[in-house]
């Protein structure tokens, strides 16, 4: 997927929902755009918990799958004779040095978890920003951002040393969907407050 064609489904995921929960959602189903006693729409609920339970697994689960890549990598080199696979390999090293076939798969497989923590802070803020005044819009967004995520990371770490493997999954392409989808919607959300 290119770039294209990535900034133009950002309209449907983002522009159009977003314009639908303001003005016609109301109209329509009152409930699901009410507000709460906190001052918050109800449905901003949903996207706290789905970045607490998510964010979480999000973050256990790469730690687990790392870990036992890590592992798994250790004894693949030790058994094709690579020397220092302990000193490499081993914690507190966060990426293997060397250019090996395991040492390039278990970088990869670290590379998807580190990516996490590089790009987490920013999509959620936006995202949660943008929740404040277009919740659905920002679960749909988040939804999007945490599946692509899983693929983006599961296809990184079955790519066996080729980095490019990671987007073998179309829905690979929701990390960075969701990621400037939540943007724009963080963006129209200040917006809102901003301009009432």
């Amino acid at each position: 997927m290119g770039y294209t064609k990535l900034f133009a489904q950002l309209p449907f995921l983002s522009l159009v929902p977003g314009y639908l929960e303001l003005y016609v959602l109301p109209r329509y189903a009152p409930a699901l755009s009410s507000v709460s006693s906190s001052g918050l729409p109800r449905a901003a609920g949903a996207v706290l918990a789905l970045h607490v339970v998510a964010g979480v697994w999000i973050v256990v689960w790469g730690l687990a799958s790392v870990g036992a890549k890590r592992k798994h990598y250790m004894e693949k080199a030790r058994k094709d004779g690579e020397k220092d696979v302990d000193t490499r390999y081993a914690l507190p090293n966060l990426y293997v040095d060397g250019t090996s076939v395991h040492a390039r798969a278990f970088n990869c497989c670290q590379r998807s978890h580190q990516q996490v923590f590089e790009s987490y802070t920013q999509f959620s803020v936006a995202n949660l920003a943008g929740a404040i005044c277009f919740p659905l819009t920002a679960l749909l967004s988040a939804s999007v951002w945490f599946l692509g995520r899983v693929t983006w990371a599961k296809g990184y770490a079955a790519s066996e040393g080729d980095a490019k493997k990671r987007y073998t999954s179309p829905f690979s392409y929701g990390v960075w969907t969701g990621l400037l989808s939540s943007s724009i919607l963080g963006l129209m959300s200040a917006a809102k407050i901003t301009l009432g």
